[in-house]
């Protein structure tokens, strides 16, 4: 069975990383040794939660973990507590890679 992470972008400006959802929906994190991995049946049980747009952009959503860990690298030194990582950074390519690797439903918000 497949496992996600939540991207939860709407929290990234300005960031050096992109923002994911801690296990049971217990906030952020930028570690992945941190993040939360969500089925796909409990992301689609309630798509309301799990997936929002604001405005024409896609804020929130669940990837693939194999997908998200091929993108992840070590983070920089001394910016997260005994440099936990890996986490993903926080570029144009990263975020358009994980939107078009998003678990794809119907977007509301």
């Amino acid at each position: 069975m497949s496992m996600y992470y939540i991207i939860d972008m709407s929290r990234d400006l300005g960031r050096a990383y992109i923002t994911l959802w801690r296990p049971d929906d217990a906030g952020y994190c930028w570690p992945l040794t941190w993040a939360g991995l969500y089925s796909k049946e409990t992301v689609e049980e309630d798509s309301r939660y799990y997936f929002e747009r604001e405005g024409r952009k896609i804020a929130r959503f669940p990837v693939r973990a194999d997908l998200v860990a091929k993108i992840a690298v070590a983070p920089i030194p001394g910016t997260i507590d005994g440099d936990a990582g890996p986490v993903i950074m926080n570029t144009t390519k990263n975020r358009r890679y994980l939107v078009r690797n998003r678990l794809h439903h119907e977007v509301v918000g």
